[in-house]
């Protein structure tokens, strides 16, 4: 059995992208990564992590807005089921800033991985994981997203690698993606698919409108 179990892609799909720069922080073991790529990586992960708390935080709160937003994404106010979104958003966050003393090893390169390049469907990232390690390798089209948007239905870096960091912390499908699919999700799919933990970080940290 491979130590490796889990492999799932996320594809870029296309829109508006505006790019906005943020600091660079500590993260998770990089590898195999030039000074710029690195660089890229880092403040990816750094504004992931920022919006993995907010989400969390978000959750934690109890509000009406953090109600309705948990909700617009999830279509589920069900207590246990905002715990785990949440225990899954501040693993992330942690993580994220873990630098090497984390368990998710991040590679700025595909590492054999066959990345897809069409007009239909581009492949960024793969993440995965055995349950407990995990690691995500990068394809060359996540360079061409903007670092990081202020638009809350915009994909860019950050909202990316946030994407993958879900699949290294268990949540494995239904693979759909984009911001207004993720709304249209049954609540046993939205709690597995990565790109509503994702969008929903984004959403949180930016006090996005709620979408129904």
């Amino acid at each position: 059995m491979r130590f490796f179990q889990t492999l799932l892609a996320f594809p870029f799909i296309a829109g508006n992208l505006a790019a906005i720069a943020g600091p660079i922080e500590t993260r998770a073991t990089l590898e195999n990564c030039t000074v710029e790529k690195k660089q890229a990586i880092d403040d990816a992960l750094a504004q992931a992590a920022r919006m993995a708390q907010a989400g969390a935080d978000a959750i934690r709160s109890g509000s009406d807005y953090s109600s309705s937003l948990f909700y617009s994404f999830f279509k589920t106010n069900d207590q246990s089921s905002k715990n785990r979104v949440a225990g899954v958003l501040e693993k992330i966050a942690q993580e994220a800033l873990a630098g090497n003393r984390g368990v998710v090893t991040y590679y700025c390169t595909p590492e054999g991985i066959q990345c897809q390049e069409s007009e239909a469907f581009t492949t960024t990232a793969y993440g995965e994981t055995d349950g407990t390690y995990g690691r995500i390798r990068t394809c060359p089209a996540y360079y061409s997203f903007p670092k990081w948007s202020t638009t809350c239905d915009v994909l860019d870096q950050a909202t990316s690698s946030l994407h993958e960091m879900a699949h290294t912390k268990g949540i494995f499908g239904p693979e759909t993606y984009g911001y207004d699919a993720v709304h249209q999700l049954y609540p046993s799919a939205a709690l597995e698919n990565a790109e509503s933990y994702a969008f929903f970080s984004k959403s949180a940290f930016l006090n996005c409108r709620v979408s129904n």
